[in-house]
This record gives C-alpha cells, structure tokens and sequence, in this order.
C-alpha cells in the first residue's frame, strides 16, 4: 500500500471516528496495521468574536502539519483565522457544531479556535455541505490553515 493510500485511508478513519464519536479505530489490512486514538479536547468556557490577528501559542506545543494541496477536495475553504487550538464543539460532553455531509447555512458556527484563553468562533461563509473536517480536537492549527471544506 502506497503512502497517499494510507493517509487516505487514516483521514477516512479519523473522520469516521469523529462522526461516531469513537475514542479509538484500529483497521488491519494485510501487513499495514493502522490504530488512531482520539485525546479529549479541553474543556471550553464561551465564544468570543473571531479575532482577525494571528496570535502566539506555546513554545511546547508541536503545530499540526497543514493537508497537503492535493488531499483538499474542491469546494469552499474555511481557513483558520489565526493560530490555536481546533475543538469541534463547545465542551468536551457536547456534541460536535458540524458533522461531514451536514448542511450548514452561511453563519452557522462551525468550530471554535483557542488562541491565548479566549474562544474564537469559526463561522461558515456560505450555505452549503461539510464535504471534509481536516482538524481533529485538541489539534493546533496555523494561520490560513484550512479546517474545513464546505462544499
């Protein structure tokens, strides 16, 4: 199995784990074994504006690579506004603001980015369907880093 197979299928897992709302996949195929675990994200406290400035994050924290050009499918890319921390929904317990292939109208809230304790909410800028979510929870993000492809 060829590396773009495999990051093809972990994206499909990853995404289907979030979907579920799983904690841990594993899929054996062959002689290529893939096991991926979720971390909890932390808790969130409130939303605040999306602020228009990158922000800094912490030294230790590793920054998530972005998906590669060719792994984004078409359609309408939401990029993270600034640098943080992904979470798909409002507290750890609560369900997530957006699932793939839902229906989102322009202005729904679909994620929020910590950046220095304060809760960005990501809305979306068009009516549409979560073709792909590319973060997971708790994942940092850059700056114009796409998180979401809405198609």
């Amino acid at each position: 199995m060829e590396i773009n197979e495999l990051k093809t299928v972990a994206l499909q897992l990853m995404e289907a784990m979030q979907a579920k709302g799983l904690g841990e996949v594993e899929l054996q195929m062959g002689d290529v074994k893939i096991k991926i675990k979720s971390a909890p994200p932390a808790p969130v406290l409130s939303a605040a504006a999306v602020s228009s400035a990158p922000a800094a994050t912490s030294a230790d924290a590793a920054p998530s690579p972005a998906a590669p050009a060719e792994e984004i499918p078409a359609g309408t890319e939401v990029k993270s506004p600034l640098v943080g921390t992904f979470y798909s929904a409002p507290s750890p317990d609560a369900p997530p603001f957006v699932l793939v292939g839902q229906k989102v109208k322009e202005g729904d809230t679909l994620c929020i980015i910590e950046a220095m304790k304060t809760m960005n909410e990501i809305k979306s800028p068009c009516d549409g369907t979560v073709l792909r979510i590319l973060a997971q929870p708790g994942d940092m993000v850059e700056y114009n880093q796409t998180v979401i492809v809405i198609e």
